[in-house]
């Protein structure tokens, strides 16, 4: 079904956070673009965002500094 949406008429699909969709939707290869914002803290601990996903390469587009020390990566 998310095949469809993606190949039909009308605007982008945009996902906020939720690994386990990303995780699906990357093993597929339906996610054109991936934006990740950097928060420079170590948490120690966390939930992998691609925790079970095959590995494929990525092309850094472009990157934005914050001054909250934050950065963009697109």
């Amino acid at each position: 079904m998310v095949r469809q949406l993606k190949n039909g008429e009308g605007a982008d699909i945009l996902i906020f956070g939720s690994g386990t969709i990303v995780q699906q939707l990357a093993n597929e290869g339906l996610i054109d673009e991936y934006l990740f914002i950097l928060t420079p803290v170590v948490a120690g601990e966390g939930k992998p965002l691609f925790k079970d996903v095959k590995q494929f390469p990525l092309t850094l587009l472009g990157a934005k500094a914050f001054k909250s020390g934050n950065v963009l990566l697109h």
